[in-house]
């Protein structure tokens, strides 16, 4: 235990005790932890494929995706009230997201203003707040994800704001550095960061309009510079090493529309998302996805998704693609989400995925641009265990 010296002072002067300075200190941290959560997740698969023409799948592994972890604390009562954040993942999810073996997801503050109808602040790394789809798999309709998810930012370093309009309608605004966190950015010559923004508007239909109350429908924006480009777009140079060297800093544009509906028929409800990504350098990449979840039971949801695509290269490479995964979820056992998954895929299938998230463009043994046209399918038994 430490002791500043006027506590130790008055100590000696017989004012305090130190077992009465020791007890306090202890309920100060008590009272503190007493608002921590901690939360996280562990994740294993077997995922096979039917067929690869497209190089989606091998002939099947087991998986241990990996682990999350999260600890912080909700925001208190009353104005001017703070929290905190910290996320980490472990393994292949955080190798997946992030290219290392662990790494540190999240880490903020928040911070409350009673201004208006209140303002929301969060200053530190937080998750985008674009997209249909996040890293936690158990959070999505299904196991794999979209391709609008491979082209939307993954989390933002900065100061984001949040507030409500009015009753149903909030909207947002960030400054970060850059277009992705989740992407080594330079600043100019002159010192200064490559700032970027994020804008989001969100209308929740209210209760009054039936069987549409709590629909909702997101509007957002991404701006900002992307020195990696996630490798869709080399230079046509390599290192010492042999990997490709990248584009440097270019602007990229994201445009994110996404909706949640329900529907009249009593555990049906469907969404859609659309994503325009602007590569800066001459390439662009668009995909709309459609989802519909059927409830079957308290325990048990059925969920479909179907993608459809382009990606331009540039220079008049361009290619499309098509995706459909059919996803099973039952929950066996208390804390676990069980799911069984068949998707089916054509054209740019794994392909453009690498290419969007980390390879560079693939070509043939021949030298020439490999489209990927071809289809493939696979299967995934995945099991996520939330605490």
């Amino acid at each position: 235990m430490k002791m500043n010296k006027w506590t130790v002072g008055l100590a000696a002067a017989g004012v305090v005790s130190l077992a009465s300075t020791a007890q306090a200190e202890e309920n100060s941290v008590l009272t503190a932890l007493s608002s921590t959560v901690i939360s996280g997740s562990v994740e294993a698969s077997y995922v096979g494929g039917f067929s690869n023409n497209n190089n989606m799948h091998g002939d099947g592994a087991f998986e241990a995706n990996g682990a999350s972890l999260e600890i912080g604390s909700p925001l208190g009562e009353g104005d001017y009230s703070a929290s905190y954040n910290v996320g980490l993942l472990f393994g292949n999810r955080a190798q997946a997201f992030a290219g290392e073996d662990q790494t540190l997801k999240t880490a903020n503050i928040g911070m409350n203003l009673p201004f208006g109808n209140g303002v929301d602040l969060t200053l530190g790394l937080f998750d985008t707040t674009v997209g249909y789809e996040v890293e936690a798999s158990a959070s999505n309709p299904n196991v794999m994800r979209s391709y609008g998810y491979a082209q939307e930012p993954l989390t933002h370093t900065g100061l984001l704001a949040a507030t409500e309009i009015t009753e149903g309608l909030s909207v947002s605004l960030a400054i970060v550095d850059g277009f992705d966190d989740n992407v080594a950015l330079t600043g100019d010559s002159s010192g200064h960061s490559d700032f970027g923004y994020v804008l989001g508007a969100e209308l929740t239909v209210p209760d009054s309009l039936g069987f549409l109350g709590g629909s909702s429908l997101y509007v957002g924006y991404v701006d900002g510079k992307d020195a990696g480009n996630f490798g869709l777009f080399p230079t046509g140079a390599a290192d010492a090493d042999g990997n490709p060297i990248q584009a440097p800093n270019v602007e990229n544009e994201l445009l994110y529309i996404g909706a949640s509906v329900n529907t009249p028929i009593e555990g049906v409800a469907i969404g859609v998302a659309y994503d325009d990504r602007q590569w800066g350098n001459g390439g662009d990449s668009d995909s709309v996805a459609l989802y519909a979840t059927y409830s079957l039971s308290e325990d048990a949801s059925l969920s479909v998704r179907y993608d459809n695509g382009n990606v331009d290269f540039g220079g008049g490479n361009e290619d499309s693609f098509d995706n459909l995964a059919l996803t099973l979820d039952y929950s066996i056992w208390e804390n676990v989400l069980t799911r069984f998954e068949m998707g089916w895929e054509s054209g740019v299938g794994a392909v453009g995925q690498q290419a969007l998230t980390g390879g560079a463009r693939p070509s043939t043994s021949g030298g020439g641009v490999y489209d990927g046209h071809g289809n493939s399918s696979y299967f995934a038994l995945n099991a996520f265990y939330s605490f």
